[in-house]
Order: C-alpha cells, then sequence, then structure tokens
C-alpha cells in the first residue's frame, strides 16, 4: 500500500493534543486554527483525598509505602468520595506492585504490561459504574469487535485468521457491548523500535474509527449535534510513555484525534515524589473522560429511542448516523504497512512532550 495512502490527514484525521506537531508538509496556520478553537477540560482530583495522597506519595520505604496505601481508605465515612478513594487505592496498589517486583521490567512486553499497563486500565473500567454501563477491561491479543463488524459490512472481511488484535479493551457490557478504549502495546519498557511504534500508533488510530462508526451505527437516529460529543480512546504504550488519545467527529467531517494526556514511567521508588503525582493524574484524567463518553452515549442511546419511535410507522425516514458517519474502515497489516511508517509521525514538539 503506498504509504500516503494510509496517512491519517489523507483521511480527514486532524492529529493534534499537547506537544503534538503537525507532519513538516501541513499547513501549520490550519493545524494552529483547530488547535485555539479546541477546548479543553481539567479534572481536579476532590480535594479530600490530597492529604490521604501526599502521606503515600511521602512514605520513606516501601515498608511505610504498603502501610499508608492501606489506610488510605480505612478512615473513610460512607459516601466520602469513597469511589474517589477507591480508585486512588487500587492505583496504588499497582505501583507497589511494580516497585516490588524483581522482574526484568524491560524484558518483554508481557512484563510491560503487567507492572505498568493493565493494572491501571482495570482500576478505570471498575470505577465506571454508572448507567449500569458494566464496564470492563479485556486484556491480552483481544479481537476488536468492532473492525470485525464494520469489515463484514463493507464486504472487505477475509477470515478470523486476520481479525483485528489489540492488546486490550474497555468494553461496555450493558450497552450493547460497544468497545470505548483500545490498548496497543509497542514492546517491553524502554523499545526504541520507531517502525513498531508508528505503525502501532496509526493501527490504534484507524481501529480507534471503528469504535466510533459502531457507535454511530448503534444509535443511528440520534442527532450529529448529540454524537459529536462521544469520543473512544487509544492507549499507546511505547518506549517509556503512556499516552491517552481520544477521536471523535465534528460536523465538519473531520475527525478529530487528540492527546488528551500522557505519563511517563519511572519505575524506580526513589523517583516517586515526581512520578506519583503524574500518574494519578493521569489515571484519573483517564477515568473522568471514560465516564464521561459514558454519560455522552447513553444521552446519544435515549435521543436514539425517542427518535425512533416518532418514525415508528413513518416512511419519512430522517437522514441517520449511519449514512452521515463514515471514516475510513482500515485494518493494517504490519507485513504490508509497516514501511515507511516513521515519515507518518506522530511528531512532537519538544520530542515526547
Amino acid at each position: 500500500m503506498f504509504i500516503f495512502c494510509i496517512s491519517p490527514e489523507a483521511h480527514n484525521i486532524i492529529r493534534c493534543g499537547k506537544g503534538v506537531s503537525p507532519r513538516p508538509s501541513l499547513d501549520r496556520s490550519i493545524y494552529n486554527k483547530h488547535l485555539e478553537s479546541h477546548a479543553v477540560k481539567e479534572y481536579p482530583l476532590p480535594a479530600s483525598c490530597i492529604k490521604y495522597i501526599d502521606a503515600v506519595i511521602d512514605s520513606e520505604d516501601l515498608i511505610k509505602f504498603k502501610k499508608e496505601i492501606k489506610r488510605l481508605t480505612s478512615g473513610v465515612e460512607d459516601g466520602e468520595d469513597e469511589e474517589a478513594f477507591d480508585f486512588l487505592e487500587d492505583i496504588f496498589r499497582a505501583t507497589y506492585k511494580a516497585y516490588s517486583s524483581h522482574q526484568d521490567i524491560g524484558s518483554s512486553e508481557a512484563v510491560f504490561n503487567q507492572l505498568f499497563v493493565y493494572p491501571y486500565l482495570e482500576a478505570v473500567a471498575r470505577s465506571v459504574k454508572d448507567h449500569k454501563c458494566k464496564a470492563d477491561f479485556i486484556h491480552g491479543e483481544v479481537y476488536l469487535d468492532s473492525m470485525t463488524k464494520q469489515l463484514k459490512s463493507l464486504g472487505c472481511y477475509i477470515n478470523d485468521k486476520f481479525q483485528y488484535k489489540a492488546d486490550g479493551l474497555i468494553k461496555l457490557y450493558g450497552i450493547k457491548k460497544l468497545e470505548i478504549l483500545l490498548l496497543e502495546t509497542s514492546g517491553p519498557l524502554n523499545n526504541a523500535d520507531k517502525v513498531k511504534i508508528n505503525f502501532d500508533h496509526h493501527k490504534g488510530t484507524f481501529g480507534s474509527l471503528a469504535l466510533l462508526k459502531c457507535i454511530a451505527d448503534e444509535f443511528s437516529f440520534a442527532s450529529v449535534e448529540k454524537f459529536k460529543k462521544v469520543k473512544v480512546f487509544f492507549v499507546h504504550a511505547a518506549e517509556s510513555q503512556i499516552q491517552l488519545w481520544s477521536i471523535r467527529f465534528e460536523p465538519e467531517g473531520i475527525f478529530d484525534f487528540w492527546r488528551e494526556t500522557f505519563f511517563d514511567i519511572k519505575p524506580d521508588f526513589e523517583d516517586k515524589l515526581d512520578a506519583l503525582p503524574r500518574l494519578i493524574s493521569f489515571c484519573w484524567t483517564m477515568k473522568s473522560l471514560v465516564q464521561e463518553a459514558v454519560d455522552n452515549i447513553v444521552a446519544l442511546r435515549e435521543e436514539h429511542n425517542i427518535k425512533m419511535a416518532k418514525y415508528r410507522y413513518s416512511s419519512d425516514i430522517p437522514v441517520l448516523l449511519y449514512d452521515i458517519i463514515n471514516p475510513i474502515i482500515l485494518k493494517l497489516t504490519k507485513e504490508e504497512d509497516s514501511i515507511g511508517m516513521a515519515e507518518l509521525g506522530p511528531f512532537y514538539s519538544p520530542p515526547h512532550d
């Protein structure tokens, strides 16, 4: 496949966000205009949690660290940001496991996932409980059903052997089993294989479009106005960083692919004063964004149900999201599509920040 045919920008995907630069060949003024118009929302932690967080972070050694984690929720009154404390406890327990591990942390992708990726995504999925959405995280070479559905609808599905496999998914089992977050991990911690990293980035980008298209198809009677608020997510773990990207549709016909936040992994306990506040902020932002996405999907479903009932006995059917939201559906394969990926980015300015 000619490499620039799989460039996100060739398919109306604007890739931007904190620290992300456009490709050198693109019009920077257009990019900057889009960047300036993008509203960035903050997700602060509850004030009641701060002193407890500080007690854990300021622990002198791992023994004290573990004790402070146990105290995190022991003195919390029922209803006093209880869910926030439960979430933070999950995050701190995951960090304790990583700090106390004797494994060679750079030995494999499996170790990278087990110590630094999966536990945080599991905590996010467990924390999203509203609307009986039944969010859950599935890890390890999991089929992306959204891509399979879209390829079948286009008549492009070959066979089960060639299905899209993600490294993890958050799925809403209580809302049509919709997939709203996918994970790609590019080898072990500190892997610097740019071909692998950039291939996985683009694989995840196009995979995210399939997630978004499935939501539009499922709630097709809803309005574009409601749908443009819906985000799905792509988590990319590569080198020593975890990045959270979102993608959503804009009425102009473009797809806004936004780097929401990122976290630099510092696996040594001695670096916790710098690393843990950033990790907590990263995880809390991801949790908040996923919950917000569920809220918007539920609002989309409600509008869909109301409008579908209105047109139940009418032959005058309105234009549906199914026909409006039509992103490129593209399943990349490493063998055919890896060459030249470094030329497609993403590019960062300053690098990785």
